[in-house]
């Protein structure tokens, strides 16, 4: 039975499942995924730390893992786990499908998906050409996100609502924006980055760090 979550800082209406991590394993984008989260953690633009954000996890990553049966579906970090150095397929989830207008996802998995899956899901559902998301924090990349001409959204847009979903979408419009790269004024230190490929949305992110620093 789906319910609105309020706990924690999920803030859509989850309709989850609780499935073994083999389901995870199953999906070849988790062997991709799981070694680049290792290294946004080593990055520092996801983690946790108890003087930041009131001391909760902050930053994820997700692949897009399409299949017949769940034609919208991507694989994401599950929520709070910033803590943790190293994941395991325990700690994703499997985002089935998505309803942006009613704020409604539904998911599989050992954990909780992220709690800005749904803004993961704007940028999949907006541009079919994108297979990865990373939503990291840097103060640096944060401060200087007008220096380096990225788009941003509202300073009262706050992270993981409806509004921020449909900010997001509401800067893409047709196309991407200049860089790829999408900073939350309304969300401490956040911003968002999408690419081709795995691969592709880390460069990205490494090169979003240099240019800010």
């Amino acid at each position: 039975m789906a319910v609105t979550e309020r706990e924690g800082v999920i803030k859509f209406t989850l309709d989850h499942e609780l499935a073994d991590a083999s389901l995870i394993r199953a999906f070849s984008g988790f062997e991709a995924l799981n070694p680049c989260r290792s290294t946004l953690w080593q990055l520092g633009v996801l983690g946790q730390d108890d003087s930041r954000y009131e001391g909760l996890g902050y930053g994820n990553a997700s692949i897009r893992t399409p299949s017949p049966d769940y034609p919208n579906a991507f694989l994401i970090t599950g929520t709070q786990t910033g803590y943790l150095s190293q994941l395991s397929a325990e700690h994703y989830s499997l985002v089935m499908d998505f309803d942006l207008q009613q704020y409604y996802l539904r998911s599989k998995g050992p954990c909780k998906p992220s709690s800005e899956a749904m803004t993961h899901a704007a940028l999949y559902q907006r541009l079919p050409d994108v297979v990865a998301v990373i939503h990291g924090h840097s103060p640096a990349v944060w401060n200087s996100a007008h220096r380096l001409g990225l788009a941003c959204t509202a300073a009262d847009v706050p992270y993981g609502t409806p509004q921020m979903a449909q900010a997001i979408q509401d800067l893409l419009g047709d196309g991407e924006p200049p860089g790829s790269t999408i900073v939350m004024l309304g969300h401490e230190d956040g911003f968002i980055t999408w690419g081709n490929s795995l691969e592709n949305t880390l460069e990205k992110v490494n090169s979003l760090l240099e240019d800010a620093s």
